[in-house]
């Protein structure tokens, strides 16, 4: 079969791999939609320094048809339509057993440590599969970026009548927006550079935008807050100065929940006494636990979320090293690029 191995960093192409096998608790899915990710890029070009290994099969974000089942398996039949985890969690471990998955104290990672999705099938533990109907291939793929969204609007504890700013209209950013939305704030401000990203986000549910290459970003919040700063900011940007704005707009007794990896190495800019002295609260927010990923599931379903209009591209997987291209461009059209194996 085919998928895309990476040897090494600027080592990688499609090539022709033997069949996964089948695991007596596990299942083979026959991929049919696979998007890709930013942290991609971060492996293929040497980025990503933490929990990956080589040689290895990308792909993270993917769903499929079960084409083949352990005698363990029982929740799944040949054919379902499944929505597949990454995190290889134990479900033994005091942060499994906390519902904590994403952190499993013993953990692998489809597409990083083990092989992945860009390919036509891969084999996976049959835990981490959970069948869906009602959704599309290319909505079900969505569902692993969907679930970091949604981690981090929960651990942001948005209340009705919040003022909530997220700063990054990417990807995850807007799908961070509209699971946030669904806790009735009073205000979703969304703060970035790109007009069309901007554009999108007013599409799917925020009240104002800003671009901070175009006006004083720290004044426009407080002009659409009244003075009074945003009470929980979320930073789907990957840049320190993005992070120092979440400290400038965040509100007195605000929280700023820091979504994702930046790469950065620099200490965040937070004076001790204005910390205690503004009431702050600063979490760190990574990964997706399993009830999140049942939560995403029913919020598309329902439509509370709307995760199709995201997927702005589309690919054979013969074709990635195009898709790769286009991602690399950052042209403004540019969301979620879905790859075909299939």
């Amino acid at each position: 079969m085919k998928a895309y191995v990476v040897r090494k960093p600027f080592d990688s192409s499609l090539e022709e791999v033997p069949m996964p096998v089948c695991a007596y608790d596990g299942v083979v899915v026959k991929v049919m939609a696979a998007a890709i990710c930013h942290s991609d890029l971060d492996v293929i070009e040497g980025r990503r320094k933490h929990s990956v290994k080589f040689p290895n099969t990308l792909g993270h974000e993917f769903t499929g048809v079960v084409a083949e089942k352990g005698d363990g398996v029982k929740h799944v039949a040949l054919g379902d339509h499944v929505v597949c985890e990454c995190v290889i969690w134990c479900g033994v471990c005091d942060n499994c057993r906390s519902g904590i998955t994403s952190r499993c104290l013993n953990f692998s990672e489809l597409g990083t440590m083990e092989p992945g999705g860009f390919a036509e099938y891969t084999a996976l533990p049959g835990r981490l599969t959970h069948p869906v109907t009602g959704l599309t291939f290319d909505e079900a793929a969505m569902m692993e970026p969907a679930g970091n969204g949604c981690h981090a609007a929960e651990r942001a504890n948005i209340e009705p009548g919040d003022r909530v700013a997220v700063v990054g209209p990417g990807p995850i950013g807007l799908l961070t927006m509209q699971v946030a939305n669904t806790y009735n704030p009073s205000q979703m401000i969304v703060i970035g550079t790109r007009d069309g990203r901007l554009e999108f986000a007013k599409k799917l549910g925020a009240t104002h935008t800003v671009n901070i290459n175009k006006t004083d970003a720290l004044k426009a919040v407080m002009d659409i807050t009244e003075g009074k700063g945003a009470n929980k900011v979320i930073n789907c940007a990957t840049t320190d100065a993005a992070f120092e704005l979440c400290l400038k707009i965040m509100s007195i007794d605000g929280m700023i929940l820091q979504e994702g990896m930046s790469g950065s190495a620099k200490p965040m800019p937070v004076i001790p006494d204005e910390f205690n002295t503004r009431n702050m609260s600063i979490i760190g927010v990574c990964g997706v636990h399993t009830r999140q990923f049942v939560k995403v599931i029913t919020l598309a379903k329902d439509k509370r979320i709307d995760v199709a209009s995201l997927v702005t591209h589309r690919f054979p997987l013969e074709k990635i090293e195009d898709a790769f291209e286009l991602m690399r461009s950052k042209q403004d059209d540019v969301m979620k690029i879905m790859l075909y194996p299939n």
